[in-house]
């Protein structure tokens, strides 16, 4: 529960310090007084958007400070030890804001960032503005109305992160799609390209090779030639041929070496030459007698060669090359080929995603219903109790259209309203009058508050518009949701100031050059006092301050 309020230099405001008790608080103090500007200040403390132009005139910063006990409060204690921002049953925070426009934030003296503050406000404080009911038309806020009731919020949660694990698969399956679609044209000239290369059967060896041959087949006669030129001098000449004459001088070196030692490193050498010449002799043969002028063969391989050529020309590559683009088209060609089956295996997830969803939102369906009956019952008897008597409310459960479903479920969720006796149910903006709408509002608010797991509740002039003996039973209705909640009550009505168990009165007070406001707790005498006020407005009667003593159940004498 919110325990202290410190406010400093904020618009018309230059130093308060309020002490907030358990059960109700009612905030009073004439039209202009500054009552809500309470709640701009909490708000702030709370993570609300700051502006330079909130800090009094003439000074340099801003500040606001909040006390919180979390003894009783499991879900902000737990948050601030998970955070190491924990500090016994204490939370204490404070927001300042610098000319420059330039804001800091604290929680227990540590410096946090602004989320940290809007974290400790989902956890601490609910604040129901004074047009609050404007917004109850919203399909949104009548979904999160029902919502709050049927404590769907941990399911909700997990929907919002499977949606978004189904939508990213989505986009994924759409992106694919719109690939197939842009690259069909050049799926079709690779599967044409890599066909015809394919047909070929090329590899790097393949195509050196029949470069390599054509040369050799080319060159056939000029080979052959220089063969039997090399055999004729090496073996064949009447005289003098090569290995003849070494022959000779071997043979003898061999009988001179005995009588000169030296001759013998030269005789290994010339034999091992003699050696070498019989094994190319043997080889030459072998060319000369297995190598024969084939034009046919020539013919062929140039004509292969010639395909080659013209396919190398069209892929603006090199003959040499064509294995290897041939390659990198194939690669191509299979990486296009994958997208059916990513697109398949996608549709797989996806299809198993969505029945994820679905299967939460049908779980989430059944919570909002089982919870939308009694909810618009309670509503209905509340509302019949604050001057609609034939009031009716519905609450109206259908799917969304299309068979849809997105992060917050899959149904379409109307608050319905009847204020006439035989009139049937329809849209609150249709039906509903400003009045009927302000009650509807705040009947809303009494009879869902115990639903909201936050300990404090302030409620900013959310009773305009009613008055008599309406206004007594909204007290009522507040006082009694005191006895569960911390509830801070900013209000015009002596009806629910008096049901009040403290009461604080905000004054303006002005002088020649400057106007601050300054809030009071009220003992008994002067509650009598300011409930007389807000009864008979300037001139105070002894009639009035007995009725305000009778309302306040106060006997002074």
């Amino acid at each position: 529960m919110l325990i202290q309020l410190g406010v400093r230099h904020l618009a018309v405001v230059d130093d308060l310090e309020l002490t907030f008790n358990n059960g109700m608080t009612s905030l009073t103090g004439e039209t202009g007084a500054g009552k809500s500007l309470l709640v701009d200040a909490l708000s702030l403390v709370l993570g609300d958007r700051a502006d330079s132009n909130m800090i009094r005139y003439g000074c340099d910063r801003a500040e606001v400070s909040a006390s919180f006990d979390t003894s009783q409060n499991k879900l902000l204690h737990q948050w601030l030890i998970d955070q190491e921002l924990d500090d016994d049953d204490q939370c204490q925070l404070r927001r300042t804001i610098a000319k420059d426009g330039r804001s800091r934030a604290y929680i227990n003296g540590r410096t946090v960032p602004l989320s940290q503050l809007r974290a400790i406000s989902e956890r601490t404080i609910d604040i129901h503005g004074q047009h609050a009911h404007q917004s109850l038309v919203r399909p949104e806020t009548q979904r999160i109305l029902i919502d709050t009731v049927a404590k769907t919020k941990p399911k909700l949660k997990l929907l919002a992160t499977a949606y978004k694990q189904w939508q990213h698969l989505q986009q994924q399956f759409t992106s694919l799609q719109q690939q197939t679609h842009d690259q069909t044209a050049r799926l079709e000239l690779l599967n044409y390209q890599v066909n015809e290369l394919e047909a070929l059967e090329l590899t790097d060896d393949s195509v050196s090779s029949l470069l390599k041959e054509q040369q050799q087949l080319a060159h056939a006669s000029q080979l052959l030639g220089t063969v039997q030129a090399g055999l004729h001098r090496l073996f064949e000449q009447e005289q003098g041929d090569s290995y003849s004459v070494i022959s000779a001088v071997l043979t003898d070196l061999e009988n001179a070496q005995d009588i000169e030692p030296k001759f013998t490193d030269i005789v290994e050498t010339l034999s091992s030459i003699v050696i070498q010449l019989d094994e190319c002799g043997g080889d030459l043969r072998h060319y000369r007698d297995s190598t024969e002028v084939n034009p046919d063969r020539l013919a062929e391989v140039e004509t292969q060669l010639s395909t080659l050529h013209e396919l190398a020309r069209k892929h603006h590559v090199e003959i040499e090359s064509l294995p290897s683009h041939y390659q990198q088209l194939a690669d191509e060609l299979n990486s296009l080929s994958a997208i059916d089956s990513q697109l398949e295996n996608i549709q797989q997830q996806l299809s198993a995603q969505e029945k994820t969803c679905r299967k939460l939102c049908d779980n989430i369906n059944r919570s909002r219903k089982k919870a939308a009956i009694p909810l618009a019952k309670q509503i209905t008897q509340s509302i019949q109790q604050l001057a609609i008597p034939s009031g009716r409310i519905e609450i109206v459960i259908t799917p969304m259209a299309d068979n849809h479903f997105n992060e917050t479920g899959s149904d379409q969720i109307q608050l319905l309203v009847s204020t006439n006796p035989g009139q049937n149910a329809g849209e609150l903006v249709k039906v509903a009058s400003g009045g009927e709408l302000a009650r509807i509002s705040l009947a809303i608010q009494v009879v869902t508050a115990g639903s909201r797991s936050v300990p404090t509740l302030v409620f900013d002039e959310v009773d305009v518009g009613i008055g008599g003996g309406i206004a007594e039973i909204v007290g009522q209705h507040l006082r009694e949701l005191a006895s569960t909640q911390q509830v801070i009550c900013i209000t015009h009505l002596p009806q629910v100031a008096a049901q009040a168990h403290q009461q604080l009165q905000v004054k303006k007070v002005q002088s020649a050059d400057s106007t601050r406001i300054e809030i009071t707790a009220l003992d008994d005498p002067a509650r009598i006092e300011e409930i007389a006020r807000m009864l008979g407005g300037v001139t105070l009667t002894e009639k009035t301050r007995l009725h305000a003593e009778e309302m306040l159940s106060i006997d002074l004498k």
